[in-house]
């Protein structure tokens, strides 16, 4: 199966009042997923891991489909409605909105990863001032939330950051900002590559359900999609595709 097939999603195939046509995509993405899951099995045991991760998130969009079909249908319409915004900071914008309504959140951000450095700049947020923008202007460490699920490549939670010893050097700012806990899903690309992290803050100590972070991790899945295609068109003078208006109040998500 090559990577345009293992690359579509529920929402690609063609829907229809005919009898039998969900069954029929539900037949569709079974054997999608049972066929990747055996290419991911050969690809490592020709020790070819990082194709065999890439094959499995494939397999995991066809296992959520399966699993979810109408909160897959809804987070297909909502990227449908993405699709015709041009621009960086409006499609990352409307987009933190989708995804703090999911996560039951007031506050959170969009990120961008700096294709050379990793670095992750803020190119959306809902509910913060400008000392968090400042102190979050440029995340290259480890530290943070956004920063660890970025170095590790998956979803992370910090559920109190006043307990979690990592986050340490950002407890100042979370106080003054009044989050105590936040969730970070990294925004991965269909080849594999970091585009961004999308996160999302709380005001006391707090895990999201399961289900909450799979359908924002499906979701992220979407954006990240749409956020590559974009970014092919941003000026090599600015390859994070970053405005200045983001970190100053009343700049984006204010």
């Amino acid at each position: 199966m090559n990577s345009s097939e293992a690359g579509r999603w529920y929402g690609d195939f063609a829907r229809g009042d005919a009898p039998g046509t969900d069954r029929r995509v539900r037949i569709v993405l079974e054997n999608t997923e049972a066929a990747l899951r055996r290419s991911a099995v050969r690809l490592r045991e020709c020790g070819q891991e990082h194709p065999a991760r890439r094959v499995e998130r494939f397999a995991a969009w066809a296992r959520f489909d399966l699993d979810e079909p109408l909160a897959a249908q809804q987070r297909y319409a909502a990227a449908a409605g993405l699709r015709h915004i041009r621009r960086l900071e409006p499609l990352a914008d409307q987009a933190l909105d989708s995804v703090l309504s999911l996560a039951r959140a007031d506050s959170g951000n969009v990120q961008l990863a700096d294709p050379a450095s990793g670095a992750l700049r803020i190119i959306a947020q809902r509910g913060f001032d400008a000392e968090f923008l400042d102190h979050f202007a440029v995340v290259d460490d480890d530290r943070s939330a956004c920063g660890r699920a970025a170095s590790r490549g998956v979803q992370l939670v910090i559920t109190d950051v006043i307990t979690d010893q990592g986050f340490e050097p950002h407890r100042k700012i979370a106080a003054a900002s009044g989050f105590r806990a936040v969730q970070s899903t990294p925004l991965v690309d269909e080849a594999g590559h970091l585009v961004g992290m999308i996160s999302t803050h709380y005001p006391c100590p707090y895990e999201p359900p399961t289900r909450d972070m799979r359908i924002i991790g499906r979701y992220a899945d979407l954006l990240a999609r749409l956020l590559a295609s974009r970014l092919v068109a941003v000026p090599p003078a600015d390859p994070a595709g970053l405005s200045s208006a983001v970190r100053q109040p009343g700049g984006l998500g204010t």
